[in-house]
């Protein structure tokens, strides 16, 4: 083989050389790409499952919480019947059920709305009356209303004051 021939060979050589070089280079940087996205899918997919496992644990305490409420809402008229009881009798025993009656209930995290003397609220409480008295204060419980945790269980009834405008 001559000079030119071999020059031509080894620049030939040289090409191939640097169009496989491109070729693995390109099939590289594909690879690369996919183990990105991969790790992107991965990624989304484990803080999906994590979102979805607080969610159904946020639930299950919820339902633990509200799955008593049915059976609470059984026993309030029982209460409410010792509550009337006690209004018109002092009876040092109905008034330690009662108490007894209450921390039970708070144990279940069951609390009795505080209404007398009170601002009206409508959200937790229902006006059952207006009577005169101090504008938008609760003037008289008729039936108690109660929290179960940090949700309404039964509204408070209600007598409300309002100011008579007539002079």
């Amino acid at each position: 083989m001559d000079n030119k021939q071999k020059v031509k060979h080894e620049d030939q050589k040289e090409i191939l050389e640097e169009e496989e070089e491109n070729v693995v280079n390109e099939d590289l940087e594909k690879l690369e790409q996919e183990k990105e996205e991969f790790k992107s899918k991965y990624m989304r997919a484990i803080a999906d499952y994590q979102n979805l496992e607080k969610r159904s644990r946020e639930e299950r305490v919820e339902w633990i919480k509200s799955a008593g409420k049915n059976i609470l809402l059984k026993m309030l008229p029982v209460l409410d019947t010792l509550m009337l009881a006690s209004k018109h009798s002092q009876d040092q025993n109905l008034l330690v059920s009662i108490a007894q009656f209450l921390d039970a209930l708070k144990d279940e995290g069951v609390t009795k709305i505080e209404t007398k003397g009170k601002k009206f609220d409508p959200v937790l409480m229902e006006a059952i009356q207006v009577v005169e008295g101090e504008e938008g204060k609760v003037i008289e419980e008729i039936r108690a209303g109660f929290m179960l945790h940090d949700k309404l269980l039964r509204p408070a009834e209600v007598t409300v004051g309002k100011k008579n405008n007539i002079n």
